[in-house]
C-alpha cells in the first residue's frame, strides 16, 4: 500500500514538528482520491518529548471538519524528537486505528528528518511506501 502526500502538506507537517521540538508533535492529514493535501495540527495535550496525546476536543473537531469538507482522513502523524522513525512500544500499544496510516517523523538529526509511514497493530506493524507528489 502507498500513501501519497502533496508536497506542500508534507512541508507543513515537517515545519510543525520542527516548531514543537523538543516535544512530540501530532496531527492529521486529509485529502481526496488517495492523496493527502491538508494538514490539521492537533495539540499534544501532555507536552512531552517522549509521548503524545491528541487534545480530545481538537481531535474530534479535526475529524468532523474533514468530514464536513468532503475530505477523507488519510493519516495521522507524530514526531519522535530524539528517537527513530519507527513505531515505539507505546505507538504499538496505542494502535487504536489499525487501518489508518501512521506517519512517524524522526528529528534525531533535525536538519535531515526521517519520515516513514506504517499501519500499526498492537503486536506488529507494516511499513507503507510514502510518496511525496
Amino acid at each position: 500500500m502507498n500513501l501519497a502526500i502533496d508536497k506542500t502538506a508534507y512541508v507543513i507537517m515537517l515545519a510543525h514538528c520542527q516548531e514543537i521540538y523538543p516535544f512530540e508533535a501530532c496531527g492529521f492529514l486529509g485529502g481526496r482520491d488517495g492523496r493527502a493535501t491538508v494538514v490539521t495540527i492537533v495539540e499534544n495535550a501532555i507536552n512531552s518529548p517522549v509521548a503524545y496525546e491528541m487534545e480530545p476536543l481538537q481531535q474530534l473537531e479535526a475529524m468532523l471538519d474533514m468530514e464536513n469538507n468532503g475530505l477523507d482522513l488519510m493519516a495521522a502523524y507524530h514526531s519522535h524528537p530524539h528517537g527513530p522513525s519507527k513505531p515505539s512500544p507505546t505507538d504499538l500499544a496505542q494502535a487504536y486505528y489499525p487501518d489508518l496510516p501512521q506517519i512517524i517523523i524522526s528529528l534525531r538529526v533535525r536538519s535531515e528528518p526521517s519520515v516513514r509511514a506504517f499501519l500499526l497493530a498492537p503486536d506488529a506493524y507494516q511499513e507503507l511506501k510514502l510518496q511525496i507528489v
